[in-house]
């Protein structure tokens, strides 16, 4: 696309002439440099556009046949800047431009959308470098303004988003050290139990799915944890497979979350649920002990 723009730009800054003839269609259908649109039905006169060469000599490095308004020098149109493209099918793809005082009031609004989205990340991420200003009238000198903003704007980017994968990491690890810890006391303190029902406080699914990961392992015997936290109680169960024919995870789920006033679902040997009356987690958890009670 660059080389494109380029290509047209050197084009109209030759500001060669423009000119258009009547002929018969007779007279040019059979020419290969003059583009025609086989789709399109024509009459016995046509108008041919020329760009460069002699005109009406039918020499220029641009013909076609086209009925519409035309400038009389490449010169009139003034920059070109493509602005888009896109597939519309296979082997075909749309590109839009604008040229001339379009290219001004195009690089205005693209200005104020990178800005909108420096702000967007700067809330991600403070104390980002801001964009250069857009303080010119030159038609050229905004579009390599614009370009050098949206440079800098992706290097912005990648600023941020090495950022988060950075947090999101430190956030992983984080919460696999909290989990390993829950699971450690969980599997030391239920040692030798024959199930586990426990209340996990200030501790969301999230969290609560990652400690009976780590705990199913240390105590394999079936488990059924409710973290309470935000106001909600999530719940999350295991049941050994051979011990599913007896005790399926999803079924108990299901009937301990009904009781907080939620719903739940999963496999036989896994399932979560959730519900919304904390204040019935007592009564939720003596059933899930009835449940899993030998």
């Amino acid at each position: 696309m660059r080389n494109v723009e380029k290509l047209v730009n050197e084009r109209i800054a030759e500001n060669v002439p423009v000119s258009w003839s009547e002929l018969s269609y007779s007279e040019v259908k059979q020419r290969a440099d003059i583009q025609q649109f086989f789709g399109d039905k024509y009459g016995e006169i046509v108008r041919v556009v020329q760009i460069g060469g002699q005109p009406h000599a039918l020499d220029g490095y641009s013909m076609e046949l086209c009925g519409g308004t035309h400038v009389r020098a490449t010169g009139e149109i003034g920059w070109f800047k493509i602005v888009s493209e896109s597939a519309i099918a296979a082997g075909i793809r749309r590109v839009e431009a604008v040229a001339g005082d379009e290219v001004l009031k195009w690089a205005q609004r693209e200005a104020a959308r990178q800005d909108e989205k420096l702000a967007l990340l700067s809330r991600k991420k403070p104390g980002l470098t801001p964009l250069a200003q857009m303080a010119t009238v030159d038609r050229a000198a905004a579009v390599r303004a614009i370009e050098e903003r949206a440079t800098h704007l992706k290097q912005v980017e990648t600023e941020v988003h090495e950022r988060e994968k950075q947090q999101a990491q430190s956030a992983e690890a984080a919460l696999q050290s909290r989990a390993a810890q829950w699971a450690d006391e969980l599997a030391t303190s239920k040692a030798g139990s024959p199930f586990l029902v426990s209340e996990l406080r200030e501790v969301d699914g999230t969290l609560l799915q990652a400690i009976i990961d780590r705990l199913k392992v240390k105590l394999p015997v079936p488990i059924l944890l409710a973290g309470t936290a935000n106001g909600r109680v999530d719940l999350v169960a295991s049941v050994p497979n051979t011990m599913t024919e007896k005790l399926r995870a999803n079924e108990i789920v299901q009937e301990v979350a009904m009781l907080l006033g939620g719903k739940g679902g999963g496999r036989p040997d896994h399932a979560r649920g959730a519900g919304k009356d904390v204040s019935k987690l007592p009564d939720a958890l003596a059933k899930a002990r009835e449940l899993l009670k030998p």
